[in-house]
């Protein structure tokens, strides 16, 4: 009790002093009132307890000593006089001393990269699969099974995309890619003015061998919007100088209508390229300036037998070919078929080498031109070319011999209407396939590159093409959509009934079947030359046909 009253009376004396120094003063007449001393204690209290909290208050507002040292972060409320710098919460304190100026607040960092970033090289067995399938959707990537590699080619087609839709052309796919890919708002792929690039360039090739420009140069500007349009206008599409999937697939095709020399016209510059026709072995009838179907017919066997589009057409390309000293001779191979085939299979027939023609050179009928070849003292290739010609039909050929008899049909590769197949261990259905297999494979990890044919750059259709050049079998240039339509082979219906050897035709796609269910192709979505199983649901949904060469 005694130090509670010493207490209050410590705290009566300090204020009483506070009061003296304050220069206060009672009023005149102020009557002390009942109980003040009571109520003057406990003012004190309430004063001491002020003394104590807001200390205590100011601590625990700051964190502590401690805690404020261990966090160089804490919450600044709000700008004041004492603090006209207003910043954030969490913002970095500094200590500044004394009269010492304000630094000028640095820039804010740039914000770290979105969390979708898929870029070359990258594996993801989710997102890469769902990206490769919208850009084939879209025509940007041909089509393929999804894979989970970001490779090169992939990269190109997002970079096609982007340019396309206006964005940054990095080939990374980030949230803005992404979502815009992803979306009703992404347009298919197409090529119009203002575009650059190996894409634009393997156009421009196509349009000069047609006959609508002069020269290739990787930009797409307006004299190549030009020979679009004329294309177009000549082909009974929409004249919009822009190249769409059906421009594209048509400027590709046998069917593409030439700004070039063609049938009906009558000139001395048809005369002079008949007569080289004629002087190569392709043209059977006289020279005589006329371009008439005969004519049409040669220059389709030309560009065949020397690897070009057969459109017969005498465009610039195959001008250019047919007057050089490159241009090879007419001879009939395996992959040929027409009248002059079937008159050449009659006549082996006749001398017992073969048992029927049917106007397709398959294997059985390369089989046969060999034997007449040995038998008569020629090289043996099994191409029937001038020499073998002449030889053929001369009234002193020697006829097969009656050990050796006579291949069963013209081939395992006759037309829909004679689909008759040697047996399976025929040397010469062997040797083929064999061959056609090893020029395949020598080309593994070859680079994909759309519009590719080769020899180190293919596409799907390009690979297929080049490899059957290669291997003797004179076959022009098809895209997938062209092989999915075409009666020169022997169609296969089933899956169950491909063999190694056969090119097989998918959606938007060929490979070369390789046995035991695989194939050998160029990818788009590996982006290389590769073995793969044929096996998976995506290329059972997406079969058309096989089609048996040998």
């Amino acid at each position: 009790m005694r130090r509670k009253n010493t207490l209050y009376m410590g705290i009566g004396k300090w204020f009483e002093s506070i009061k003296r120094r304050s220069g206060f003063r009672r009023p005149d007449g102020f009557e002390k009132p009942k109980h003040a001393g009571i109520r003057l204690k406990a003012a004190a209290v309430l004063v001491l307890l002020a003394v104590i909290a807001v200390p205590v208050a100011v601590l625990a507002l700051s964190g502590g000593g401690k805690k404020q040292a261990d966090d160089p972060y804490r919450e600044v409320i709000s700008a004041s006089d004492e603090n006209p710098t207003y910043m954030s919460s969490k913002t970095n304190v500094v200590e500044l001393e004394v009269g010492a100026p304000a630094p000028s607040p640095s820039p804010s960092p740039l914000p770290s990269p979105t969390p979708l970033l898929i870029s070359k090289g990258t594996t993801d067995s989710e997102l890469v699969p769902r990206i490769q399938e919208r850009l084939m959707e879209l025509g940007y990537m041909d089509e393929d099974e999804p894979t989970d590699y970001y490779g090169p080619n992939t990269k190109l087609a997002v970079e096609l995309f982007q340019r396309k839709h206006g964005l940054e052309i990095d080939g990374y796919v980030g949230e803005q890619t992404y979502a815009l890919l992803m979306s009703d708002q992404a347009t298919k792929y197409t090529v119009s003015v203002g575009a650059k690039g190996t894409d634009v360039y393997e156009l421009q090739i196509r349009l000069r061998e047609l006959g609508y420009i002069d020269k290739a140069t990787e930009y797409f500007g307006t004299e190549t919007e030009a020979a679009v349009k004329k294309f177009q206008e000549r082909n009974g599409l929409s004249a919009d100088g822009t190249v769409g999937e059906m421009t594209r697939e048509l400027l590709y095709s046998e069917d593409a209508k030439a700004n070039a020399i063609s049938y009906g016209e009558k000139s001395d510059e048809v005369l002079n390229y008949q007569k080289k026709l004629s002087t190569l072995g392709y043209l059977t009838s006289e020279p005589d300036g006329n371009f008439g179907k005969d004519t049409v017919a040669a220059v389709k066997r030309f560009q065949m037998r020397n690897g070009l589009i057969a459109d017969g057409y005498l465009g610039p390309q195959t001008k250019q070919l047919l007057l050089s000293k490159d241009a090879e001779a007419n001879a009939l191979a395996i992959g040929m078929n027409g009248r002059d085939v079937e008159e050449v299979q009659e006549r082996l027939v006749e001398l017992r080498y073969l048992k029927k023609a049917t106007g397709y050179f398959g294997s059985d009928t390369d089989a046969a031109v060999r034997s007449f070849q040995s038998r008569n003292g020629l090289k043996a290739d099994g191409k029937v070319g001038k020499q073998t010609m002449s030889k053929l039909f001369d009234s002193g050929a020697k006829k097969a011999s009656s050990t050796s008899g006579s291949s069963g049909s013209s081939g395992s590769g006759s037309t829909p209407s004679d689909p008759g197949s040697p047996p399976a261990d025929s040397p010469a259905v062997t040797a083929g396939v064999e061959t056609f297999i090893a020029i395949a494979e020598s080309k593994l990890g070859s680079r994909y590159v759309r519009a590719g044919k080769g020899p180190n750059t293919f596409d799907c259709s390009g690979f297929v093409y080049w490899c059957l050049n290669q291997a003797g079998v004179k076959q022009g240039y098809m895209t997938s959509a062209s092989w999915q339509k075409t009666t020169k082979y022997r169609r296969i219906t089933s899956m169950s009934e491909i063999k190694r050897g056969d090119v097989i035709s998918y959606k938007g796609h060929v490979g070369i079947a390789l046995g035991d269910g695989k194939m050998i192709d160029a990818s788009s979505s590996q982006g290389k030359v590769r073995i793969t199983s044929i096996n998976s649901s995506y290329w059972q949904r997406n079969f058309v046909a096989a089609f048996r060469i040998f």
